[in-house]
């Protein structure tokens, strides 16, 4: 049975390389096919990273850009770091721990670079239904409470948060598809959800349009530990009452941003292109005309960065006059 395993994992394997280094043919140009997994259709990385794909593959004549579905930031950074996608998103959370090795990651993973930012801050939206009277964070003892997608950043970071503040013992986690949570909550069989993402959150606005909802306030207890001076590479935000209906009050969220990766293998001239496009005033735009929540931008694009810039990438920085900054990681 063994041997069955290793000669199918083989043949995967020899298949997916063989994809990706496939060439687009069209109006008699090759274009180099590059795979770009992203997250869930609803959420941020998606719905960053598609309309950037088709304005990349709009103009350029080098690339083509398909963006997919995937776990989210942990299945990106393992895919790209292994050689079965070329792009990818993920946080700076999930750079640090690749890096090193550290849970979610069973090894260091280092084939990989950044490019720049796409993301603003991605916070842990918590939500629940108003009549549970989940409040704060600590009223979710006992209940069902839904982290995040297998191979998410969502289910990463929650995770490390419930441990380190002692919850994660006394709370049933599950980690099931971010599309399922509204669905699962109105029925009852979750009463906890946290979804990453931007402000505002697809899958929160789905539910305050159905229902009385609320949202899970999180600032009492990061105060009461130093979970953020422990974990620098996250941030807390406050959103503002009145951004979700039904929800009155201020609450506080943490998160932290996405950025591009690349492998890093990966021809110079390729990357420079893709940034190139990916980063210029026109689609910068588009994206944003598509979703409000992208934090794509030339005039800071590596502030928060912790990974090497992909030399490819370094170019077009350096040539728009930015200086790249010496990588956290080494």
């Amino acid at each position: 049975m063994k041997t069955i395993r290793k000669v199918r994992t083989l043949t995967i394997l020899v298949l997916l390389g063989f994809a990706l280094t496939m060439l687009f043919y069209g109006e008699g140009q090759a274009k180099t096919q590059l795979q770009m997994p992203l997250g869930g259709v609803r959420g941020s990385y998606y719905m960053i990273g598609a309309p950037t794909a088709k304005y990349v593959n709009e103009h350029s004549d080098k690339i083509m850009v398909t963006p997919n579905t995937s776990g989210g930031g942990v299945e990106n950074i393992r895919r790209v770091s292994q050689g079965v996608a070329h792009l990818g998103m993920a946080t700076a959370m999930e750079m640090h721990k690749a890096w090193n090795g550290m849970a979610p990651f069973k090894k260091p993973m280092k084939k990989w670079m950044t490019i720049g930012v796409s993301t603003k801050v991605l916070l842990n939206h918590c939500a629940t239904l108003a009549k549970y009277k989940i409040r704060n964070v600590e009223d979710t003892k006992g209940r069902i409470f839904a982290i995040g997608a297998p191979g998410s950043a969502a289910a990463a970071m929650m995770l490390e948060f419930l441990e380190f503040t002692g919850l994660a013992k006394d709370i049933t986690m599950r980690k099931l598809p971010h599309k399922d949570y509204p669905t699962m909550l109105m029925d009852g069989k979750i009463e906890v959800f946290n979804r990453l993402g931007a402000v505002p959150s697809g899958s929160v606005e789905q539910i305050a349009t159905q229902t009385k909802l609320a949202l899970i306030e999180f600032d009492g207890l990061l105060k009461k530990t130093d979970f953020i001076e422990k974990h620098p590479y996250y941030q807390k935000i406050t959103v503002p009452g009145g951004t979700y209906k039904g929800e009155a009050r201020d609450t506080t969220f943490f998160g932290a941003a996405g950025y591009f990766i690349v492998r890093a293998d990966l021809p110079d001239d390729i990357v420079y292109e893709f940034t190139r496009l990916a980063y210029s005033e026109a689609s910068i735009k588009s994206v944003t005309m598509a979703f409000k929540g992208n934090g794509l931008t030339r005039a800071t694009p590596l502030k928060g960065n912790i990974g090497p810039v992909h030399p490819g990438a370094a170019k077009f920085w350096k040539e728009i006059g930015l200086t790249i900054p010496e990588p956290g990681l080494k």
